[in-house]
């Protein structure tokens, strides 16, 4: 264990890996849409309870929001607007250019750190016209309610992209397969569920040819190597289908660790809450779904850096701020676009902090991490 807590990648150990890995040397098929693409599309797609949805795999949870936008673009061809959570992550609203739109930056609540309803209303009655599409950004595992994503789209007469990112484990199964949606996750090595820097789609049946096009620079099929679409190359190869696949095998103890850490942290802390004056868990993380990311908030604005700094100098704990230094309407290159009043994406992002965790520390690690948020308790 490195000094710091700093979340370090847990892959699936060689041994493990090393059935996935003959099955390639037997198969001599190292590239694309190969075999064991698609026996991982098959045991995923059982697992979540798909039939009428399908899943493509991609190379990144980044080029499956991209594909995504791709598409948006093929159906509203002369729109220009998506709109975003300006407290997300860069991959957001620069997907939504890569693929010609421009980012509506739209303020979140501060009880779940998803879209406002009402900034979404306000938004298509300024600009109804021109949106293509709404984006919403599952915050660190936290899944929102795709009833309700179904009714945003259904009620704007709009398309709605669900950038899952870490939020495999917590999808709902049970309505998985009706939903109607454009949805997104990451399998990045430090996710719940981790791969080699892969991603996925889930999209209706029709859709599917289509998302498989695009990642292949275009072409038609794998036999047609004629250009029918905007593509890049976005390729799952058999090597992202074995590390998935070997780790997808160990899914079930991955989520009885996970949530056992988890729960472990969030009952002790729940003896100091009410005695803290300076920080508590932010509201969504009372609940114990599948996380490695502790979000807890200053009940007052801080300087990071100076925290940051002294914790991991007396306590060596890394801390970090949630999505990246500062949410995106802040950043340089965003900020000649559009924008809501951000008053709950800035409160929030001047208060909250998040100390990751890994899916195999033992319990002398996390009370580490407790004895630390003892000490800000009883500060």
């Amino acid at each position: 264990m490195n000094k710091n807590l700093v979340q370090k990648p847990l892959l699936v150990k060689s041994s493990k890996l090393n059935y996935y890995l003959r099955k390639i040397d037997k198969n001599r098929y190292y590239s694309n849409f190969g075999p064991l693409y698609l026996e991982s599309k098959k045991k995923i797609e059982k697992y979540l309870n798909l039939k009428k949805n399908k899943i493509i795999f991609t190379s990144s949870g980044h080029d499956s929001l991209l594909s995504c936008c791709y598409l948006i673009r093929k159906l509203f061809p002369k729109k220009k607007y998506i709109l975003v959570p300006s407290y997300s992550f860069n991959s957001n609203p620069l997907s939504i250019l890569q693929a010609g739109f421009e980012p509506i930056f739209l303020d979140i609540s501060r009880s779940n750190l998803c879209l406002d309803d009402k900034q979404i209303i306000e938004a298509f009655k300024k600009y109804k016209k021109d949106i293509a599409a709404v984006m919403f950004v599952s915050p660190f595992g936290y899944p929102i309610s795709l009833d309700y994503l179904n009714d945003v789209q259904k009620r704007f007469k709009t398309k709605v992209i669900y950038d899952a990112a870490d939020t495999f484990l917590n999808l709902d199964k049970k309505k998985l397969d009706n939903s109607k949606l454009l949805i997104t996750c990451s399998f990045h090595p430090t996710k719940t569920l981790p791969g080699n820097e892969s991603g996925m789609i889930i999209a209706s049946k029709k859709n599917e040819d289509y998302f498989k096009s695009i990642v292949n620079f275009g072409f038609k099929n794998q036999k047609v190597k004629e250009v029918i679409n905007m593509g890049f190359n976005a390729k799952f190869s058999e090597y992202d289908a074995a590390i998935l696949m070997a780790n997808f095998d160990y899914i079930n103890k991955l989520k009885l660790q996970i949530k056992k850490n988890l729960e472990y942290i969030v009952q002790t802390f729940a003896a100091l809450e009410g005695y803290g004056k300076y920080i508590s868990f932010q509201p969504l993380f009372s609940q114990t779904w599948i996380s490695l990311k502790l979000l807890i908030v200053a009940n007052n604005k801080f300087n990071f850096k100076k925290l940051a700094k002294k914790i991991e100098l007396n306590h060596k704990i890394k801390i970090y701020k949630a999505w990246s230094p500062e949410p995106m309407h802040k950043h340089s290159f965003f900020k000649k676009f559009k924008k809501s009043s951000l008053t709950n994406t800035n409160y929030i992002a001047n208060r909250i902090f998040f100390i990751p965790f890994n899916i195999d520390y033992k319990k002398k690690e996390i009370n580490r991490i407790l004895q630390l948020l003892k000490n800000f308790s009883e500060k």
